[in-house]
C-alpha cells in the first residue's frame, strides 16, 4: 500500500469516527519546508517520509497504536539536532544512545519514540524503536519495515478497532472527538487508562 493510500484510509476513518481529530490534521508540508528540514539534519529523508510529510506535516495525538503521533518536518529537524548534540565521542559506535543515521519520526510524548534508518544499505528505511533510558533497537515485525508499512498497519488497526500482533490495544474515541488507544487488559478489568498528559499532571502533579 502506498503512503497516499494509507493516509486516505486513515482520513476516512477519522472523518467518520473521530471528526475532531480529522479536522485537526495538519496540512501538507511544502517542498521547501521538507528541504529545509533535510538541510538542518544533513540527511536525505527516505521517499516514504517525504511523501507522508507532503500529505500531512505530522499528525495529531493517538493516531498510531501506542498513542504515538507523527512529527512535523520542523520537529524532526529540531529533535534530530538535539540528539546529535549529545556528546558520545567516548562511546563506541555500536553502543551509542543515538546514531547520526537515525531520523526521529514518531513520539508518544512520554520519552519513547520511533525513528527511521537513513544509512544507505540493507537497513535503509527501517523503523526502529527508541526507549527512554534504554536506547534504540530494531524489531522484526513487518510494520517496522518502513514508514509505508507502519502507516498501512495503522490504517488497518483503525479499521479493525484493535491490534494484537504487537501490543494488545483497542481504539477508543473520547468525548472530545479524538482517538486514543487503551490497553485491552485494562479495559477488560474496567481500569481506565489515561493518556492525556495534561490530565495526568493535574491529577498527580504538584498542586
Amino acid at each position: 500500500m502506498t503512503i497516499d493510500r494509507s493516509w486516505l484510509r486513515i482520513e476516512e476513518w477519522l472523518r467518520e469516527s473521530a471528526p475532531a481529530a480529522y479536522a485537526a490534521l495538519p496540512p501538507a508540508a511544502g517542498a521547501d519546508v521538507v528541504r529545509a528540514a533535510e538541510r538542518a539534519c544533513g540527511v536525505a529523508f527516505p521517499g516514504d517520509v517525504v511523501a507522508s510529510l507532503r500529505r500531512h506535516d505530522g499528525s495529531g495525538d493517538g493516531l498510531l497504536p501506542g498513542n504515538y503521533r507523527l512529527l512535523s518536518a520542523d520537529e524532526i529537524a529540531e529533535e534530530y539536532v538535539q540528539w546529535i548534540r549529545l556528546d558520545q565521542r567516548s562511546v563506541p559506535e555500536e553502543l551509542r544512545y543515538w546514531h547520526s543515521s537515525w531520523l526521529p519520526l514518531v513520539t508518544d510524548g512520554c520519552g519513547d519514540s520511533l525513528f527511521v534508518e537513513t544509512a544507505r544499505g540493507e537497513g535503509f528505511g527501517r523503523i526502529g524503536r527508541h526507549s527512554h533510558g534504554d536506547g534504540g533497537r530494531f524489531d522484526n515485525q513487518l510494520q517496522y519495515a518502513s514508514l509505508d508499512a507502519l502507516l498501512s498497519w495503522a490504517a488497518q488497526a483503525l479499521a479493525d478497532g484493535s491490534t494484537t500482533d504487537l501490543l494488545d490495544y483497542v481504539i477508543t474515541v473520547g468525548e472530545d472527538g479524538f482517538p486514543y488507544w487503551e490497553d485491552a487488559d485494562a479495559q477488560g478489568d474496567e481500569v481506565p487508562v489515561v493518556w492525556d498528559m495534561k490530565e495526568l499532571k493535574n491529577r498527580y502533579g504538584p498542586p
